[in-house]
């Protein structure tokens, strides 16, 4: 075990805390009672050199003067002191800390940017696994311990939720959310800035907790994307479930972006096509986030999008079906043996999906209809509308609670999910039922049901992922860098460049020439046969259409002549260096899709695909995957976009390529991972998607270079 993961275990489960600062006039006091209150059985030391004795405590002068060696630091002082009891600490032997001083770049300042840098030195200069800085401290219920200074927080539990949250204040939010939903939680860790320890090292460490089912995160920044994905993966390899609210939207790189894709991409959509694939489960805000770890911590996720769904009234049917369309669930028919089962125990039912049983059923018949959903080989997951009797009474609904719970824990492999058309305050009684039926999963309202669902149902390109080429093209990665260190920041390279590169990494591309003058261009259009296509080479330029620098359906030198010529005075009014004319077939038999990739700052490289030409920027039809790619992953998310219905076939037109167009796919993703932190984006449009079986071509490229990164 390495030296990190005996002092995570130690900032868990501390043999003792040391209290740097500690006073009864700061938030160090409240965490003195949160500590006596939880019942934590290991040693306290107040450190104050004004105090002699503190909450009928030993109060000792420095860390140095502590009669045995520190194994956690909590710090209440400002910054600089901070990194001065961390040192002393580190040097005494302290193996974990949390720190609650802000000051170290959280706004963005120099100054905090080289304190923060100091910090982290110091941390790995002795191993301390710590927690913040800026952060509100961690609470773990099996170790019966905590920072957090909130003399509201409850005592926690061994699980089987995990809240991390970058903001202090969110983590205490959360939690109450997944307190008043039933569940208990094992561990809250505010990681504020991630100076010490990041997401990844957290997710890590709880992917090894076997009372922890699921863990809850809001994230406002990915440190390292590499080690955060790894994590993940790690962790729903071991079978928890990771559920993020993320922070999310980059305007300010998207308004920078040189190339088109960066304006049609943020950071939640690339966060997305990453994270996923590692088993993350994105959610727009807290209250989805609380309805998925309810449902994750019992009965895990669907292994498609297709519901059963059983019901007591006829209004509600209706307002069922209309809410999982619109959340892009699907209500399949019931197969004839299903049906046949349900009529075997109900004969009375009209069967369908939704089910409206129109009544409370007795118990065999209500487990009998549940069997029946369940066992349906089309059908994902059973969704039961059902409210939990307010008082004592209702003895039929409460025996139906308790088979279906039964039911559940010792059949079910598919998950079953009791839903509310409402959220209601609870009663003691609801609550009390509720305790006694720990493997359900009970959600509130109809629309955050669905959209639940909708969030954590797998798709059918999630089943598996294809592993990342085991082999680097040496020789092009060795070309394109030496390139790229001549570059002074990300740069557009010329389409003749740009081209060049594509062609590298087998992007099907026309023959095309470059000629020195609007002369040779005609010269070498009458060569190449008309119509033509006349585009300026331009660096400086990167979006030409825009421009006027490009002229279609030449059908004469004539034509040429006076295009390029155009270009001159153009190019002169910008000012921009025109380097050269190219000269290409006019083609226009096919569907024009964007195909390239786009650099997200948190997340890395990602692949787009959409439609393309004119319309691009209007309907923003985009879809986005890992670098990682194969084939049936690429046409997987093709078909994600509008512009797979144009590539079928719409409407009598013929059908194209999807097969040469996912091959591109693959090809800019190999790219992406084997120049990567070279590139910044990569926008082919349109890449002209011709009739099935005759490929694909790209008639326009655009590559956005950068420095190699230290």
């Amino acid at each position: 075990m390495s030296r990190l993961s005996l002092n995570m275990a130690a900032l868990m489960a501390p043999r003792n805390v040391v209290l740097v600062g500690a006073s009864d006039r700061n938030w160090s006091d409240r965490v003195h009672q949160n500590l006596v209150r939880f019942g934590y059985p290991g040693k306290i030391f107040p450190v104050n050199p004004n105090r002699k004795e503190l909450w009928g405590l030993p109060c000792f002068a420095s860390i140095s003067d502590l009669p045995e060696a520190p194994d956690h630091l909590a710090i209440f002082l400002p910054h600089e002191q901070t990194i001065r009891a961390l040192e002393e600490g580190g040097a005494r032997g302290a193996r974990s800390a949390s720190m609650l001083a802000a000051g170290f770049g959280e706004g963005g300042d120099d100054e905090g940017r080289v304190r923060a840098a100091r910090l982290k030195s110091v941390l790995e200069k002795y191993g301390i696994a710590a927690a913040g800085p800026n952060c509100m401290g961690l609470a773990v219920g099996a170790a019966r311990f905590t920072t957090i200074p909130d003399e509201h927080l409850e005592p926690l539990t061994k699980g089987p939720a995990a809240v991390l949250c970058q903001s202090g204040a969110r983590a205490q939010t959360f939690s109450r959310g997944l307190l008043d939903a039933g569940l208990g939680i094992g561990y809250i860790v505010s990681c504020g800035n991630q100076t010490g320890l990041t997401f990844a090292d957290y997710i890590g460490y709880l992917a090894g907790d076997p009372n922890i089912r699921v863990i809850c995160c809001y994230i406002e920044s990915v440190v390292d994307a590499r080690t955060f994905l790894a994590a993940a993966r790690h962790a729903t390899e071991c079978g928890k479930h990771v559920v993020v609210l993320k922070a999310g939207g980059n305007a300010a790189a998207r308004d920078a972006a040189l190339a088109h894709t960066g304006a049609l991409t943020g950071s939640l959509e690339a966060f997305d096509a990453l994270a996923r694939d590692a088993g993350v489960i994105r959610v727009d805000n807290l209250e989805d986030a609380v309805e998925a770890a309810s449902m994750l911590s019992t009965v895990g996720r669907p292994a498609g999008r297709r519901l059963a769904v059983m019901t007591n009234s006829g209004a509600f049917k209706s307002i069922i079906t209309a809410r999982a369309e619109y959340y892009g669930l699907s209500l399949p028919d019931l197969q004839e043996s299903s049906r046949a089962s349900i009529l075997q125990s109900i004969a009375d039912a009209d069967v369908s999906n939704p089910f409206d049983t129109k009544r409370t059923l007795p118990t065999d018949g209500y487990i009998a209809s549940v069997r029946a959903l369940h066992d349906d080989p089309g059908v994902d997951a059973v969704l039961i509308a059902e409210e939990l009797p307010r008082d004592a009474g209702i003895e039929r609904k409460v025996q139906n609670f308790l088979a279906l719970d039964a039911y559940v824990a010792e059949e079910a492999t598919k998950p079953v999910v009791v839903f509310s058309p409402l959220t209601f305050r609870e009663t003691p009684y609801m609550r009390e039922l509720r305790s006694k039926l720990p493997h359900l999963a009970w959600l509130r309202d109809v629309s955050k049901t669905l959209r639940t669902l909708a969030k954590v149902a797998l798709d059918a390109d999630e089943q598996g992922v294809a592993d990342p080429p085991s082999t680097v093209r040496v020789d092009l990665r060795k070309k394109w860098i030496a390139y790229s260190r001549n570059l002074a920041g990300p740069t557009a390279l010329s389409e003749v460049e740009s081209k060049a590169l594509l062609a590298d990494y087998g992007l099907p591309l026309l023959a095309e020439v470059v000629a020195s003058s609007p002369e040779q261009a005609s010269q070498a259009a009458e060569q190449m046969g008309y119509p033509v296509v006349l585009k300026a080479v331009s660096a400086s330029v990167p979006h030409k259409s825009d421009a006027g620098l490009v002229a279609l359906d030449l059908r004469d030198a004539a034509g040429v002549l006076s295009a390029g010529r155009k270009f001159q005075e153009i190019c002169a009014k910008l000012p921009a260096e025109l380097e050269g004319y190219l000269v290409a077939p006019q083609v226009k038999d096919g569907v024009e899709m964007l195909v390239g990739i786009q650099r997200d700052p948190e997340m890395g490289c990602v692949v787009i695909v959409g439609l393309g030409g004119v319309w691009l920027e209007l309907y923003k039809d985009v879809a986005l995957a890992p670098p990682y790619l194969e084939r049936e992953r690429a046409l997987a998310t093709i078909a994600r976009t509008k512009a797979s219905a144009l590539l079928a076939g719409y409407r009598g037109a013929p059908a194209r390529d999807v097969l040469a167009l996912a091959d591109s796919l693959v090809a800019l993703g190999r790219m992406a991972l084997e120049l990567g932190d070279i590139l910044e984006s990569v926008d082919v449009n349109p890449l002209l998607v011709r009739t099935d079986g005759q490929g694909a071509v790209a008639l326009d490229g655009l590559v956005v270079l950068r420095p190699p990164q230290t």
